[in-house]
């Protein structure tokens, strides 16, 4: 009966044969059998070890992917950390879509909760990274940095759809007009034209960016119509076109001493703060080129 070898005999066989033995020398010396018996145990020690070496690229290729993909994530998060420019409008200056017009017609307070995010589509393979993510960096500071983040980002849009209500508020209260986004009976204020350049003028200034208007100088009156440049503010009965443009600039002097417009910067301030500390959080993480921990995805490839 043919003696059986253990697989440590084959792959020692197989270690002598790679230093320079020869088969012969090997059933003669150390085996102590035939050589074909030798020669089959070399070749299935060697299928053994390229199977192995195989599997091992398979698991360190899937993990650097796997890494490269939570990497990529991280990014992500940087690239979505939106910091609305100065005179940023949320709410349409028409009766379309999310409406500054719904918001007065429905007399309905807009709550942080309802305030437009960053959208994540649910089930989304971006959703499951960021669930991995999670699960890598697991009470890491990262998560509530970005929480404050979401929270001063909501914050903030909340603080610039109140100064918008506020410019609506001031503008039909000095002029005693209504703002409509169509043409209507006069004397009225055009929404899009009016409400638009009054909330974007006063945040701009507010912020102390683009060149200052000279609204005294830039408003022009016509007959039975107010004027900015081309655009047309607002409707009039003839013989009230002097008197609405005084209307207008009063309002445009309370605007800018708002309560809302000061809420709109020191939001923005806080946003932007906010912003920073997520970015110097995940570069922190980046910094050391892989990320640490285990999720579900590592426990399947036994790591």
């Amino acid at each position: 009966m043919p003696k059986k070898f253990l697989e440590t005999d084959k792959r020692k066989w197989l270690e002598l044969y790679e230093s320079g033995k020869t088969e012969k020398w090997i059933a003669r010396e150390h085996a102590k059998c035939d050589p074909r018996t030798v020669k089959i145990g070399i070749e299935e020690a060697r299928r053994k070890q390229d199977v192995k070496v195989a599997r091992a690229e398979l698991l360190k290729d899937a993990l650097r992917k796997h890494q490269d993909s939570l990497l990529e994530e991280l990014d992500k998060i940087l690239s979505a950390l939106p910091i609305p420019p100065e005179d940023f409008t949320v709410l349409s200056w028409h009766r379309n879509g999310d409406s500054i017009f719904t918001q007065l017609e429905t007399k309905t307070e807009r709550q942080t909760s309802d305030v437009p995010r960053p959208s994540r589509v649910s089930g989304s393979q971006e959703e499951v990274m960021r669930g991995l993510l999670k699960q890598h960096l697991k009470n890491d500071r990262l998560w509530k940095v970005l929480a404050q983040w979401e929270k001063a980002y909501a914050a903030h849009l909340a603080a610039r759809i109140a100064f918008q209500l506020k410019t609506v508020a001031i503008l039909e209260e000095k002029t005693g007009y209504k703002l409509v986004d169509r043409k209507d009976i006069p004397p009225f204020l055009y929404s899009y034209t009016t409400g638009d350049l009054f909330y974007k003028t006063t945040l701009r200034g507010a912020f102390g960016v683009g060149s200052r208007i000279d609204f005294e100088k830039d408003i022009v009156v016509g007959t039975g119509e107010i004027r900015y440049l081309n655009l047309i503010l607002a409707e009039v009965n003839p013989g009230n076109e002097e008197k609405t443009k005084v209307h207008l600039l009063a309002a445009f002097k309370q605007l800018g001493e708002s309560p809302e417009v000061s809420s709109v910067v020191e939001t923005h301030i806080t946003l932007k703060d906010a912003a920073m500390r997520v970015r110097q959080v995940a570069e922190q993480i980046k910094l050391l080129g892989l990320i640490t921990g285990q999720c579900e995805i590592c426990r399947r490839l036994g790591i």
